[in-house]
C-alpha cells in the first residue's frame, strides 16, 4: 500500500465524520448565539477553567449572581451538566468558525483574560 493512500471506505467514513464535526460546529454556534453579551462573559471565564468565585471577582458580580447566569446559559443551551456544556464549546471553537465573531461581544477584561487560552 503506497504511503499516504487509505481504502476508499476509510476515506468515505473519514470525509463523512468531517461533515458532521462541522455541522456540530454550525449548531453549536447558533446555539451561542442565544446568549447575551453577559452570559458570554461568565462561560468564556468559566470555559477557560476559572472557578465560579474567581469568575464572579473578574467581573465585579458576586458568586450568587455569577451561579444565576450560569443556570440561565444551561437552560438556553439545552445543556443538562457542565460535561455537556464544554462539549458545545469545544464543537464551536474546533469547529474554524471562530465563535467569538458571531456572540455578542464580551467585556474587555474577559476578552483580554481569555483570548489566547480558547481561541
Amino acid at each position: 500500500m503506497p504511503s499516504g493512500y487509505l481504502p476508499a471506505h476509510v476515506s468515505a467514513a473519514l470525509r463523512t465524520e468531517a461533515g458532521t464535526t462541522s455541522s456540530r460546529g454550525v449548531d453549536a454556534i447558533t446555539r451561542l448565539s442565544q446568549l447575551s453579551a453577559r452570559e458570554v462573559d461568565v462561560l468564556v471565564l468559566l470555559a477557560a477553567g476559572r472557578t465560579s468565585k474567581v469568575a464572579a471577582h473578574e467581573l465585579g458580580i458576586s458568586p450568587k449572581t455569577l451561579e444565576v447566569h450560569r443556570a440561565r446559559i444551561m437552560e438556553k443551551l439545552s445543556c443538562s451538566n457542565p460535561i455537556e456544556l464544554g462539549r458545545l464549546w469545544e464543537a464551536a471553537v474546533w469547529s474554524g468558525l471562530r465563535p467569538r465573531a458571531v456572540l455578542p461581544s464580551a467585556s474587555a477584561a474577559v476578552t483580554a483574560a481569555s483570548h489566547t487560552r480558547l481561541l
